[in-house]
Parts: C-alpha cells; structure tokens; sequence
C-alpha cells in the first residue's frame, strides 16, 4: 500500500482459508484510515460474506481460480473492489413464480435454500443494507466484480448543535457575498439543511460534517456559499458529478436560510453556479428537480433548461422541507432538467417504435435534432451481456447500465431485476445505450420483465442514454406529481399512461 494507505491489492486463491487473512488485513487498514467500530464491522462482514458465497457458489468443485481484491482510501472512506473469473451470477434463472409474487415473499425460510443462486440472492441483500453504495460488475468474458462502498460518517450532527443559535438574531442577517465554501462554513451548511428538511434529504453527506469537509476538499463538490454580514452560512449550491468520469455535471444541494427569505439569496447562488468557469469542462448540466413543488422546474426553466426524462419515486416519501409541504404521501419524484453546454452533433440513434416520437420530442426540447439508424450489424450479438448494477441504500433504488446487450439480455435483465426485488429496492432504473444496435431489443426485454419509459439522459453513462424504470410492488398517483413546463406535463402524461395499462 502506498503513502496514507491509499490503495492495496491482494491476490488470493478461491479456498476458505484465504478470508480470514484478509479479512484481519482490512479491518487494520479500515481503522488506519479513520472509520469507527460499528463502520469496521460492517465493511469487514460484507467483504467475508462476498468472498465466502463466491468461493462456496462461483467455481466448479475442484477448481483453483485468483480472487483480485483493491482496497481503497477514497475522500469520504473506504472501497474495496473484488475480482474474479467465477460463474456468473443469475439469480432464479427459471422462476416459478412472478416477479410480483417473489417480492411479495421474500422471508429468509423462502429464499435459503441450498442452492448458490438464491442464496446470492439473500447475501446481496444483507450485504447492500450495510454499506453506502453496492455495485455488481459482470463484464462477460472478461469476469465480473463486487464495489462496496463505505463512508467513514464521523459524527452526525446533532439537533442541538442542528439548532445552535448564533449571536445574531435572523432579522439582523443581512445578505453579504458568495464566495467558495471553506472548512469553516462545514457546520453552517449542515445546520441549514436541518433548519429547512430535519433528516430528510436526500444526500445524507450534508449531515456529516467531516464527510462534507473530505468532498470539498477532494473537489468531489465544488461548494457555494452565501455569507452574510456576520459571516454566517445562509445559502449553499454546489456542482457534482453524476458519476467517475462524468461529462455532465449537476447542480443541486440548494438550499438558502428560511429566516432570510426574501433576501434573494437563493437566486443569486443559482446565477453564480451558472457562471462557474469549471462548466467549460462539460458537455450538459442538469438538474433533480423535485415535483411536490415547482420552485426548481421554474429555475431551470428559467435558465433554458429543458426536462428529459421524470424519475418516479426517485426519493424517499420521507423527504420533508419545512414550510412548504408535509411528509409526502408517495415516494417522491424527480424530473431531469437539462441544458447543453456545447453543440451537439446531429446523433444518429436506435429507436424503438413505440417510443420514437416521444424520445424525438425529448430531444428537440433541448435543441438537438436526432437520425434514426437502421444499420444492420454485420455480426450477430455478442455471446454475454455487460452491465453494472448498483444499489443505494441511502435512497433504496437500484441502478443497472447496460454496457453491451448480448444474447443473453433478457435472461441477465430479468434475472438481475428480481435480485433487486428480492432485495427490496423500492425502484430500479435501466440506463440503454442508443447508440446500441441492440437498443431496440433491450427496451423490449426491459418492457418484458415490467419496465416503462422514463426519457432520456444524454451524457449519462452513455452519450445517449435511454432510462426505463420498474417499480416494486408500487403504486402512484400522478396526480400528486407536480409538473412545470408543457413538456414536462405531457411527458408525466405519458408515463402515467404507460404504468397503468
């Protein structure tokens, strides 16, 4: 490992014996690093429990075969990535029963049995309820990987020190300047963010100060803040990254002091935000913009954002901001507002039938006109599908980008949802390519298992992306879906449609 325990790698064969090795290995670099007891056990218990069901389910009998692992110091804790050549996982290849009949039952004496795929099944789901962010990679041919994600939480911050008061009363805090947020403003942002959601939104990192700290300084998050003339924090945005490597960025974690409204706080930081000079960096910037209420579809509309696709249940129902509604009746859900940030060339895309219209529609609301492409591959597809899929427990979703449709899609798409299901993820997201020349095919697998439209996401994953979204054992009232711009109703119509026939 190098300098400040920053990376390991470790090598060992698929024998039970190896774990306990490891296992001691990473709890010593975990404690190094910084994370607390009650964060060692959980990274420790789900690294033994991945690697014990891999060796005892995910090689033929006999078999010697290398299990890769990387530890990681990461800004916010620790990540351990595990890597192997085992048999790929598919959980209930032949189910007996419906998607909706296994979600319904899913009790630990329905799903142990003796039998590696279910019981992989039930170790994701132990396993992700523990951690912070869990992916499964499974690249075909060239193997597949578990990423498990920690963070080293610190300390919460508390509703005391939540609801600290300061020296000076809210009608003294007059609006001064925006500036970068520093280390010294770190309990200030986290108190703003109680003041105005309690513990409900949806990045929990803004309740963690030191976690919070790690981010800005890693530029994670490139952090505004609004300072008054006391020098208190009372507004915060920042710009973020959907994910590693990202071309597009998000603007969110907006947020201004309730007691100063009025003040024009919170349009100020949006023009500062839309002015930042790292935006040159991008190709698109977009916004979550919540539907209980319209205040953020106004500013993106007011920006020359356009809306691509709506997310339904995105969010926990428990997501509350004072003053402006009660604890929500549903999950909440979001819409994707996005603005180009430079000239798209005309794309020439794979579309499905059923869906060309709305996904032409999507795409003119943001200035770009699309070819459809009705070009034949020259060869068959390819033997094994590839994707990565993803659970966040923060907000109990799951995530699947398809990397590479192969003839075994529909098999690995159902197959992968029902893993979810089992796992009780509310929603799971299916992020397409369509550039794909299988793009087509993949909605139609997607359609099979229970997906629905959800719109399109330019740059994210894919430089086109195509989102459809299952829901588990879930309904929704559209009506309660508050929607903008005419695009943005006539696309809520859409989905709507699509869910309850």
């Amino acid at each position: 490992m190098d300098n400040q325990y920053r990376t390991s790698r470790i090598s060992i064969q698929n024998t039970l014996d190896s774990v306990e090795p490891v296992i001691r290995y990473l709890r010593s670099v975990a404690a190094l690093i910084g994370l607390d007891d009650k964060e060692i056990h959980r990274i420790c218990y789900a690294v033994e429990e991945t690697l014990e069901n891999s060796i005892l389910f995910d090689f033929e009998p006999d078999e010697t075969e290398e299990i890769k692992l990387r530890i990681s110091r990461i800004a916010a804790g620790l990540k351990v990535v595990i890597s192997d050549h085992g048999i790929p996982r598919n959980p209930f290849a032949k189910p007996p029963r419906s998607l909706d009949e296994i979600a319904a039952d899913i009790s630990f004496d329905t799903i142990a049995e003796n039998d590696g795929d279910q019981i992989s099944a039930l170790s994701s789901f132990v396993i992700h309820s523990l951690l912070d962010r869990y992916t499964q990679v499974n690249r075909g041919k060239e193997g597949r990987s578990v990423e498990m994600v920690i963070f080293a939480a610190g300390g919460r911050i508390t509703e005391d020190a939540a609801r600290a008061e300061t020296d000076h009363p809210a009608d003294e805090k007059k609006f001064s300047l925006i500036r970068s947020a520093t280390a010294s403003d770190i309990i200030g942002i986290s108190r703003l963010f109680y003041k105005s959601y309690g513990y409900s939104y949806v990045n929990d990192i803004v309740y963690y100060p030191e976690r919070l700290t790690s981010a800005v300084a890693s530029g994670m998050l490139r952090s505004s803040v609004a300072v008054s003339d006391t020098g208190e924090a009372i507004g915060h945005i920042a710009l973020m990254e959907p994910h590693e490597g990202a071309e597009i960025t998000e603007w969110g974690m907006a947020i201004s002091d309730p007691a100063c409204r009025g003040q024009g706080i919170m349009t100020a930081l949006v023009e500062e935000i839309m002015q930042d000079p790292s935006l040159a960096r991008y190709r698109g910037m977009f916004a979550h913009s919540v539907t209980n209420h319209a205040f953020t579809q106004k500013i993106c509309a007011a920006h020359g954002f356009s809306d691509v696709a709506l997310l339904v249940g995105f969010a926990g129902a428990d997501l509350s901001f004072k003053k402006i509604h009660r604890r929500l009746r549903q999950r909440e859900s979001t819409i994707i507002s996005y603005k180009p940030l430079t000239t798209f060339e005309t794309p020439r895309l794979f579309l499905p039938d059923h869906h060309r219209e709305m996904i032409t529609r999507l795409y003119r609301g943001i200035g770009v006109e699309i070819e459809e492409s009705r070009e034949v591959p020259a060869a068959g597809p390819p033997a094994m599908t590839r994707l990565r899929d993803t659970i966040v427990p923060s907000i109990n979703i799951a995530e699947i980008v398809l990397e590479q449709a192969g003839e075994d899609l529909e098999e690995i798409i159902a197959g992968t949802t029902r893993k979810n299901c089992l796992a009780r993820v509310d929603v799971i997201y299916l992020v397409i390519d369509l550039e794909d020349a299988r793009a087509a095919a993949t909605v139609a697998a997607g359609e099979e298992t229970g997906y629905i439209f959800a719109g399109i996401f330019p740059g994210y994953h894919h430089n086109h992306a195509l989102v459809m979204q299952y829901f588990n054992n879930l309904s929704f009232d559209y009506s309660l879906i508050t929607s903008y711009s005419p695009l943005a109703e006539e696309l809520k119509e859409y989905i709507g449609d699509l869910h309850n026939t």
